[in-house]
């Protein structure tokens, strides 16, 4: 499964009003579920990501090919320019793992990125899969381990998703709590880029 996820900053009161319009039209034009996430509680405040996914970039590449001669598509986007703070960022992602159990009704994600150290892809893919399912025994919680296509060479990442903060809070205090994960994370993440500036966690909010 790939994941896709187009970025931006907003500006102005009406521009998460533009955000859900654009997905809402991308969504009919291409058929597909086009979610809207905003940056909170996080570095990066005002940015939104339009995520979706896709069994295989085949289907992404038709789907997508729909919005080349779309008018209303292409106004859109026009009027995007007055919204937007800077350019737009596109990364294509694909799930190594996609997690399991009932994941519930997902209003808020929190991501974890980082960066596999040189020389050690191998072992940090197989340990990035290790990490997701020992959080998932951890916390209860579903948690997705995804690998960039595009954007940082070796990029990495793991995504687990809550109803509310109050789950989000559950879901790290019995991380915290737990010994046997603290020296699990500790031995295992020596694979992984060292520099505190690379591994970012951030939380996003479902934008109905």
């Amino acid at each position: 499964m790939y994941l896709f996820a187009r970025q931006a900053r907003l500006i102005g009161p009406d521009a998460v009003k533009w955000a859900s319009t654009i997905r809402d039209h991308v969504a009919t034009v291409t058929k597909s579920e086009i979610q809207l996430w905003a940056t909170t509680l996080s570095p990066g405040f005002g940015t939104v990501t339009w995520t979706s996914s896709w069994d295989d970039l085949g289907s992404l590449e038709t789907s997508f090919a729909k919005l080349v001669g779309d008018a209303k598509y292409q106004a859109l986007a026009t009027e995007g320019a007055q919204f937007i703070n800077g350019g737009v960022d596109d990364t294509l992602y694909q799930s190594l793992y996609d997690g399991s159990g009932e994941s519930g009704s997902i209003q808020l994600v929190s991501s974890i990125q980082a960066v596999c150290a040189t020389g050690q892809l191998m072992t940090a893919l197989a340990n990035g899969v290790e990490i997701a399912q020992k959080a998932e025994s951890a916390t209860g919680r579903p948690t997705m381990f995804l690998t960039n296509v595009t954007g940082n060479y070796g990029g990495v990442g793991w995504l687990s998703g809550y109803e509310n903060l109050a789950a989000f809070e559950d879901a790290n205090a019995k991380l915290n709590a737990d010994a046997n994960w603290l020296a699990f994370i500790d031995g295992a993440t020596t694979c992984y880029s060292q520099d505190v500036g690379v591994t970012q966690s951030t939380l996003h909010v479902l934008i109905p």
